[in-house]
């Protein structure tokens, strides 16, 4: 259960005592899972939505910072092969994204970008080195290169603790990003409780699950809390049940956070307007839930 559930901010109407230890009970019995890598590879969180504008970049960065704050090696990954828009948010200028990781332009190291001791980003966005006439061309990566780009960076997460895929809005990603191992799980962000919002949470769980079946899934509801993450979660979960045969998991929720949103708008470092904020402490809730609780061994994987 996060912070944020169990005290709504004040001039909030709180969720009713059922509703709220619905919410409890259903975090507490279904949170993210990750167990240790000898037991089938680093923890990994691939974030990911059904519609642009859902918040996947700014809640990878907050599930990342959180867990970096505690002392864990946390590497974040932006999957993102057009602006690669972390850099940005984290405050980093990288050498080379991991475009430049296809024809061996650059080796892993090299797309490492250092944020702090505990966490290193792998930046997104066009290529930053032309070594060939490829590259100077910047002609659109395939979804086979796509993958190998992403399994090239296999060094770097062996070495961590913990990561994190900001795989936005775009179904491509989300499955260039799939290793897949007995540790990792898609995290479908889900930031509305209107029809089209569910039914693109639902749609983007769909895909993911008719090509990966045994991959788990869950749901980390977005700008929104108390009942109404309850209620968000319980209709993509309802769909899912009754037409994929796939049980969902509640991830937690993290709430609109005005606050935070003011800060970076005034150019704030990302580390300094999160620290303390709702949505940050929300955040440090879920990851570390996600690093504490083992889940079952995957098959057919």
């Amino acid at each position: 259960m996060v912070t944020s559930l169990m005290s709504p901010p004040r001039g909030t109407v709180p969720a009713s005592p059922s509703q709220a230890d619905g919410l409890r009970d259903a975090v507490g019995r279904d949170g993210i899972a990750a167990a240790s890598p000898s037991a089938g590879g680093t923890p990994t969180l691939l974030v990911a939505s059904g519609r642009g504008g859902s918040g996947t970049t700014l809640l990878s960065a907050l599930l990342a910072v959180a867990a970096a704050g505690d002392g864990v090696r946390v590497l974040l990954v932006d999957a993102d092969d057009f602006v690669g828009p972390l850099a940005l948010t984290l405050g980093v200028t990288p050498q080379a994204s991991w475009t430049d990781l296809r024809g061996g332009r650059v080796t892993p190291s090299q797309v490492a970008t250092p944020v702090s001791s505990t966490l290193t980003l792998v930046a997104g966005g066009a290529p930053r080195h032309s070594g060939d006439a490829e590259g100077a061309t910047a002609v659109a990566i395939t979804a086979a290169e796509r993958r190998a780009c992403m399994r090239r960076l296999s060094p770097l997460a062996e070495q961590a603790d913990l990561v994190v895929v900001d795989c936005g809005a775009r179904l491509d990603p989300v499955l260039a990003s799939i290793t897949p191992h007995a540790n990792e799980r898609l995290v479908a962000v889900s930031a509305g409780s209107d029809p089209v919002a569910l039914a693109a949470t639902y749609a983007l769980c769909k895909a993911v699950h008719t090509r990966h079946r045994a991959l788990p899934v869950d749901v980390l509801v977005n700008r929104h809390e108390g009942s109404e993450a309850a209620r968000c979660f319980d209709a993509i979960d309802a769909g899912a049940r009754q037409f994929l045969g796939l049980s969902l998991r509640l991830a937690g929720a993290i709430p609109a956070d005005p606050t935070l949103d003011a800060a970076l708008r005034r150019g704030m470092p990302f580390p300094d307007a999160a620290a303390g904020s709702p949505a940050a402490l929300a955040a440090h809730d879920v990851v570390m839930r996600a690093l504490s609780v083992r889940s079952p061994s995957r098959s057919g994987v």
